[in-house]
């Protein structure tokens, strides 16, 4: 019997010690739920608020920073704008500037100049437009010594000294009778030399 008396005492301080385990009315294992599903919604709404918290933050950090952008953007674009109109007007007056410095260079060589001519010989640099004016004065002074060699080689002066006009052989060739009468009135000698060389 004492096997069966060890079971029972075994049995009973199994049943002592779930009895010294405390024990909980449904009232009190309600209340304990109660607070853990609590305290678990606290520590859910909790992280979700700092999660929501956190996104909240990290969308107006996104949105500021593109603000940012756009205004760094458009403050870029504005400073681009004005940058091309500062070297337009810069250019524009460096341009005036040759062209003064080209008229002046022209007019002590002797050249008149009007806008086109301006046009023509002035460049984007000062070198260039120096080429340019040098070429141009050039082609002037050539120009003007090939009318000066016709002019010389034709013979006689356009005008005489009179502000008479000198007629040329081609020209009392081309003459009407009342025209060579009149040449003969006003300038008797010329129109014996040109009858001499016509025949």
């Amino acid at each position: 019997m004492d096997q069966e008396e060890q079971n029972v005492q075994e049995t009973s301080q199994e049943q002592t010690s779930e009895q010294q385990e405390k024990m909980f009315t449904q009232s009190e294992v309600a209340r304990i739920v109660k607070d853990r599903v609590k305290r678990s919604e606290d520590k859910m709404r909790s992280q979700l608020f700092e999660e929501a918290k956190s996104k909240v933050k990290a969308e107006q950090d996104e949105a500021k920073k593109l603000e940012e952008m756009n205004a760094t953007q458009r403050r870029k674009y504005e400073d681009q704008k004005r940058d091309e109109e500062l070297e337009q007007l810069r250019a524009k007056v460096q341009r005036q500037e040759m062209e003064q410095t080209a008229m002046g260079i022209l007019k002590e060589k002797g050249i008149s100049v009007d806008q086109d001519v301006l046009d023509l010989v002035v460049a984007d640099t000062a070198e260039k437009t120096s080429e340019r004016i040098d070429k141009f004065a050039e082609l002037v002074e050539s120009k003007a010594r090939e009318i000066r060699r016709q002019d010389f080689s034709a013979g006689a002066p356009k005008q005489s000294g009179s502000g008479q006009k000198i007629a040329t052989l081609d020209e009392f060739k081309r003459m009407s009778y009342t025209e060579r009468l009149e040449l003969k009135k006003e300038q008797p000698e010329l129109y014996q030399d040109l009858v001499k060389k016509l025949f």
